[in-house]
């Protein structure tokens, strides 16, 4: 029986289930396991080949990424070379990927979100925040006021001033709701952005569950599911995202398109010294060589796809056919990110350079040498060219300080549940997961002392162990988990 799954109680949705390894004792110490040989290389899995959303691009790519650049250079954020990496990652490509549905105005406004974004990510990854504790603190409580005042607040922090610009726009045509859960997710963003600067500054590495909560936050994927409403122009209520599949959907989109670009960043991070990224981690912790780090978060990749899919086909009415259909256009911007993502991976030069092209055919990387000279000091400035991070106030706006971001705590071992077998049953339907391959359904009724659980899966032939597991989490992870003992007792 695989060891790669387990059913932890807690979850940070209540309906969803983290998928995750045993965790193993962590490491105090983010230091990469040794690799000696400067041409290794390893074989990505074929994530696009797996993944059945269907991939567009938004007819104004041309347009309004051509807008977006000319808007994000004059604030001169980059010169010179940086500049021109910078466009050559296609962040304007990105955004049509991800918001192929968008009209003109609403695209060509995501796409100046997309640029403050990755300025803002090499800035704490590559650049002067990136061991800058102090500095990060103060960066977040600008992005922040930027977000509550954006026609009054003024910054000297052009990176700040982008993100202002963005949202003073935004909030033209966005709902109240949209806008309310954007700034909810950029404060869990910017807090989670901390901590990591935290982990680097003091050479430290979570394990690998506690790493997947904090890097749903660090990867920003909840604020641009809030633009999925907006750029669609969508009017939902609050109670769809008190859905508990929808909450469940969210997280998992969040966690296979965050996943995925750990693994094709991984080769440029590990060439940086960065220890953020899953791959390194699960190398770290579970004494794996690259190439079995890369196949171990592929099939967490592959077994969350599944677990998509099958809840996905849970979706509940909420009692009106337009908040349906709008909900299904949320759903489906959802997988637009994931697919658009997966694509953009490799049609950039952001990961693999000018190499992206091959590898998308062969999957085959070559491991880069670490470069110190790319790895800054942690008592470096604050941003390049010496821009300072000040908040300037206009007069008429009074900024308070933002509270400093919290620290993330390692989770206390997570409790097990044990339930009896009471009945199985076999009813053979189809796989929501993939309804093109024969299954052999089960239905197994749990109990415990004080609940019945009734689950469903589907066992397909080619990978029956992720089947089964991501179908057990579905039924019995909204409730309270369970143990990776009894399932498989179950299986034997």
């Amino acid at each position: 029986m695989s060891s790669y799954y387990s059913l932890p109680v807690g979850s940070s949705s209540s309906s969803s289930l983290a998928i995750v390894p045993p965790s193993p004792t962590p490491s105090s110490c983010s230091s990469l396991p040794d690799i000696s040989d400067e041409l290794y290389q390893f074989t990505l899995p074929d994530i696009i080949e797996y993944c059945p959303f269907e991939h567009k691009v938004n007819p104004y790519y041309a347009a309004a990424s051509a807008e977006s650049d000319a808007w994000f250079n004059s604030f001169e954020i980059h010169r010179g070379p940086k500049r021109s990496e910078f466009l050559r990652a296609k962040f304007g490509l990105l955004t049509a990927m991800s918001y192929p549905e968008a009209d003109h105005d609403h695209l060509r406004n995501c796409c100046d979100f997309m640029s403050w974004l990755f300025a803002f990510d090499d800035l704490t990854d590559d650049g002067g925040l990136r061991e800058n504790i102090d500095g990060t603190k103060k960066a977040a409580q600008i992005m922040m006021q930027a977000l509550k005042n954006p026609k009054t607040f003024k910054t000297e922090f052009k990176v700040g001033e982008t993100l202002r610009s963005f949202w003073e726009r935004a909030c033209s045509t966005a709902s109240e709701g949209t806008q309310r859960r954007f700034i909810e997710t950029t404060q869990l963003y910017v807090d989670a952005i901390y901590q990591q600067v935290v982990n680097r500054r003091h050479d430290q590495i979570p394990n690998i569950e506690t790493f997947i909560q904090l890097r749903r936050d660090t990867s920003a994927v909840k604020l641009v599911f809030a633009l999925v409403e907006y750029s669609l122009d969508l009017q939902l209520p609050d109670e769809v995202f008190e859905d508990s599949i929808i909450q469940s959907l969210e997280e998992g989109a969040n966690d296979i398109l965050t996943w995925a670009n750990d693994m094709y960043s991984f080769n440029v991070e590990q060439s940086k010294g960065d220890t953020q990224n899953l791959v390194i981690i699960a190398m770290n912790e579970l004494n794996l060589d690259v190439q079995g780090a890369i196949e171990y978060v592929g099939d967490l990749i592959k077994a969350r796809i599944d677990q998509y899919c099958m809840e996905k086909a849970l979706l509940p009415s909420f009692g009106s056919d337009e908040v349906d259909a709008q909900v299904a256009r949320y759903v489906e911007g959802l997988e637009n990110w994931v697919i658009g993502v997966l694509h953009w991976s490799f049609d950039s030069e952001r990961y693999f350079g000018a190499e992206h092209a091959r590898i998308k055919r062969d999957l085959v990387v070559t491991l880069l040498p670490v470069d110190t000279s790319m790895m800054p000091a942690g008592d470096s400035t604050v941003v390049e060219d010496s821009e300072e991070l000040e908040v300037a106030a206009s007069p008429s706006s009074t900024v308070s300080a933002a509270a400093p971001a919290p620290s993330t705590p390692t989770p206390e071992p997570l409790p097990e549940l044990v339930f009896d077998i009471v009945e199985v049953e076999d009813h053979r339907p189809l796989s929501p997961a993939a309804p093109e391959l024969a299954s052999d359904p089960v239905v197994i009724r749990f109990s415990s002392d004080f609940m019945d659980v009734s689950v469903t899966w589907s066992i397909l032939p080619s990978v029956q162990k992720v089947c089964f597991y991501t179908s057990a989490a579905l039924a019995i992870a909204p409730i309270c988990g369970s143990a990776v003992s009894l399932l498989s007792t179950i299986w034997s």
